[in-house]
């Protein structure tokens, strides 16, 4: 199914796995225990494949710390990242939840962790308290409309201009933390070279706009970096 490690061991008073996910906010402490119990967390380790198409089966995965990035690959082979999750985010094949994978590979980006529910415990889950699906879709809801974004700025956009608007989606998610995102990973989102993204980067760096660290980004100026995103020039 996944290369998952085994089970960390967890304090008794984290509550398993599902402890301080917003989608379970509401749960009773005796709610979260009894389904913390059969969703355990397990640790992963950086560029770890944790869904894989030719491996398909129904669970639904809860980032509980670190990212994971979603791909597809092309029939040119190279990969296309369709959505990075941060700690709260779910993802996985489970059809109560209309959620699907198809071809998608899902890998993470960090070390960090995750919770793995089966079918069956999430149909408990959703019976227990409905106000969790509802969270559910409107994660989906937000990530097909990045999506969506992401499609219109590779027809109708410069460069520049995708990968500020890329910058400023990211930054959205943690915005006082600095993006975690190698030029590699970086160029798959916006759908352009790793050499061009490095340049359009180094651009706006000189600009003052972010700043550059060995695997890290960070956003100096979010109102200019807004501005160059909706076509302005950079200056």
């Amino acid at each position: 199914m996944t290369d998952l490690m085994p089970p960390a061991e967890l304090p008794a008073d984290e509550h398993y796995c599902l402890a301080e996910v917003d989608l379970f906010r509401d749960l009773s402490r005796r709610e979260m225990a009894a389904l913390g119990a059969r969703a355990p967390q397990r640790t992963v380790a950086a560029a770890q494949v944790v869904y894989h198409p030719a491996r398909p089966a129904e669970v639904l995965f809860i980032v509980k710390r670190g990212r994971v990035r979603l791909y597809r690959i092309g029939p040119d082979g190279r990969d296309v990242t369709t959505a990075v999750l941060g700690p709260g985010a779910v993802f996985g094949e489970m059809e109560p939840l209309g959620l699907r994978m198809r071809a998608t590979w899902a890998e993470t980006l960090e070390p960090g962790a995750l919770c793995v529910m089966s079918r069956t415990d999430v149909r408990e889950l959703l019976f227990t308290d409905p106000r969790v699906a509802v969270r559910i879709a409107e994660q989906l809801s937000t990530r097909i409309a990045e999506l969506e974004d992401r499609l219109t700025d590779l027809t109708c956009r410069a460069l520049g201009e995708r990968l500020a608007a890329t910058l400023c989606r990211l930054a959205r998610h943690d915005p006082a933390g600095p993006i975690r995102l190698t030029h590699q990973q970086l160029a798959a989102l916006v759908g352009a070279s790793r050499e061009r993204t490095t340049i359009a980067l180094g651009e706006l760096a000189r600009h003052g706009l972010v700043r550059l660290r060995r695997g890290r980004i960070l956003i100096a100026d979010p109102a200019r970096l807004a501005a160059i995103a909706d076509g302005a020039a950079v200056d």
